[in-house]
């Protein structure tokens, strides 16, 4: 059976006028972008003539944008998923129906993630233009698809929580957007004391392994080093740099950590999936209760 929060949230979601604004805005945004490469594009000759081979960069351009655009939208989607229950004073009806927290959860995270997965959907004829002229291949946008979409995952997941913790929506938001700050620039300003640190202190470099960890959790890492995947370019080349004695090992690492991002994506999901549903369980402290209840009489 589907999910009745997912059920109940896909039909109301999909009556409002907010939500097809947003999509018309998120495309408008995808195709202007593009609009603008092309334009700027074919002033770069003497004769007006457009380069083909300059589509590659506007799939990379499309690309930044939507994984931009995806991870501005999804904490505003999700982080008022449960906190909006609570302000219409309709949580303590979910709970106590039939269904268990992690159901609640699960319905709620699931029907902000379609929506997110209808507006990287609805920005495939925008990537058609790159198709048309042969840069890419479907593989290469359904990779970036599910990078997004992994990435959508994470940051929902933690909205959620998010959601759950706190009373206002929009403190959640708030919330979301440092976590994302941190995650995306927080990361590279770390890498760079730990850098300078090393230079003043050891006067040598920061091994391999250390900035792969540090850099582990960027997202923006991870996509770009999809894109050095599928291009063959070397945008990640600078923050990974390693040399030739380098175990095979962290070289596989240093040219996969987009793959490496999708696996703590997905960890993170899980994990904070599990909080959120222990986050909203009537029955924890309770449970707790009785534990302590039990503990204090076999201690008598």
């Amino acid at each position: 059976m589907m999910n009745p929060v997912l059920r109940r949230e896909a039909i109301t979601t999909m009556r409002t006028w907010k939500t097809y604004g947003a999509l018309v805005v998120f495309l408008a945004i995808s195709a202007i972008g593009a609009g603008f490469f092309i334009y700027v594009s074919m002033f770069q000759n003497y004769d007006l003539s457009f380069d083909p081979s300059l589509m590659v960069y506007l799939y990379v351009v499309l690309a930044a944008v939507q994984m931009g655009l995806v991870l501005l939208t999804a904490p505003a989607i999700a982080a008022g998923s449960i906190s909006g229950e609570r302000e219409r004073q309709t949580l303590d009806l979910l709970l106590v129906t039939k269904m268990r927290p992690i159901s609640i959860v699960m319905g709620k995270m699931l029907s902000s993630l379609a929506y997110v997965l209808l507006l990287v959907v609805s920005t495939m004829p925008v990537f058609a233009i790159a198709f048309y002229f042969g840069s890419i291949s479907m593989l290469h946008v359904l990779q970036l698809m599910a990078f997004v979409l992994c990435s959508a995952c994470m940051v929902g997941a933690i909205s959620v929580y998010f959601s759950c913790k706190f009373k206002k929506t929009i403190v959640s938001i708030v919330l979301m957007y440092l976590v994302i700050g941190v995650l995306c620039f927080g990361t590279l300003l770390l890498l760079a004391f730990v850098y300078l640190s090393s230079y003043q202190i050891f006067q040598g470099e920061v091994p391999l392994l250390t900035t792969i960890v540090i850099l582990l959790p960027n997202p923006g890492v991870g996509f770009f080093s999809m894109i050095d995947a599928q291009l063959g370019s070397n945008i990640t080349g600078s923050l990974l740099a390693y040399s030739d004695q380098t175990g095979p090992i962290l070289v596989w690492a240093a040219e996969h950590m987009w793959l490496l991002n999708i696996c703590f994506d997905a960890v993170i999901t899980v994990l904070f999936i599990w909080l959120s549903a222990r986050a909203i369980d009537p029955m924890r402290e309770s449970k707790v209760k009785s534990k302590k209840v039990q503990k204090v009489s076999k201690g008598k």
